[in-house]
């Protein structure tokens, strides 16, 4: 046994280490870990076009769907995060809540494939739709996260009446879109824009005949779009969540990270990149 100096030894040892890691070594440990609903608004008004941040799309649904993808893959392992997406009055949900690591690739997927297509009606209902996302939220045990650009279609319709108690729900309303008024692109079926949606396109029961009297003088006509800066900070202080504005589609991934949101949970924390590191540096120090 005296033959074998410090270095085979070093050497033997760092070779069982990366063995080792071909089992996938794992210990549980508590964590603080995420648990979020995020919910797309896919209604036309989020196909409106008026982001210029260089390397993000320019339209509202795809750049939420970007800055989402990032702050997912960006939550600490162990968190989980479920997929719904709002038209009309309802909350849909597509994807039960997965934890971002492991699952990471099919999150990823997901959300690449939501389309305004999905949609099952042309109205939407802010406030119903963000009511229906905050009890399937509370369903799933989940903070909810609900991105929006707050366009309402009919712009008169009253809200509902908040039956919640205020502070009790967790999580974010996300406000989509400029403040500038932009035109709503109409699209075809293949995704192609064949021009924009006029006031007088909507249907005669949205509006008041003076309102379409009014519309079918207006020189341009054009349905015009904003986000409703003042109708989601009502949202927000009404229900007890926070209101997060998407000016800077990096900030969302720091937003949700540091939010008081996360609970301790059994994490499963993977022992591989422990034990290569350390079998480097045995080997490293056996060389040298």
């Amino acid at each position: 046994m005296k033959r074998f100096g410090w270095r085979f030894w070093s050497c033997l040892v760092a070779l069982v280490l990366l063995a080792a890691t071909l089992f996938h070594p794992r210990i549980v440990l508590p964590r603080p870990a995420h648990r979020y609903l995020f919910v797309l608004d896919i209604t036309q008004s989020m196909n409106a076009r008026d982001y210029h941040v260089p390397g993000w799309p320019s339209d509202r649904l795809g750049l939420a769907k970007a800055a989402l993808e990032r702050a997912v893959l960006s939550l600490p392992c162990g968190s989980e995060a479920a997929l719904a997406v709002f038209a009309h009055k309802n909350a849909y949900l597509l994807l039960a809540p997965l934890e971002v690591c492991e699952h990471g690739a099919a999150l990823r997927s997901a959300l690449r494939a939501i389309d305004w297509r999905s949609a099952w009606a042309g109205d939407s209902y802010i406030a119903y739709g963000l009511f229906d996302a905050l009890k399937l939220a509370a369903s799933l045990d989940a903070a909810l996260v609900f991105l929006t650009d707050g366009h309402q279609v009919p712009a008169t319709i009253k809200d509902p009446v908040f039956r919640g108690k205020p502070g009790r729900s967790r999580g974010f309303i996300v406000g989509v879109g400029g403040s500038a008024p932009v035109p709503i692109p109409r699209m075809d079926l293949e995704g192609r824009a064949i021009g924009f949606w006029r006031k007088t396109d909507l249907p005669r029961q949205v509006h008041s005949p003076r309102f379409r009297r009014q519309a079918e003088r207006d020189r341009s006509g054009l349905l015009l779009s904003h986000r409703d800066e003042n109708r989601l900070r009502r949202l927000a202080d009404l229900t007890g969540l926070r209101y997060h504005p998407l000016n800077d589609p990096e900030s969302l991934a720091d937003r949700l990270r540091q939010a008081p949101t996360a609970k301790k949970r059994p994490v499963a924390v993977d022992l591989r990149p422990w034990l290569g590191f350390a079998a480097l540096l045995l080997a490293f120090a056996a060389l040298v």
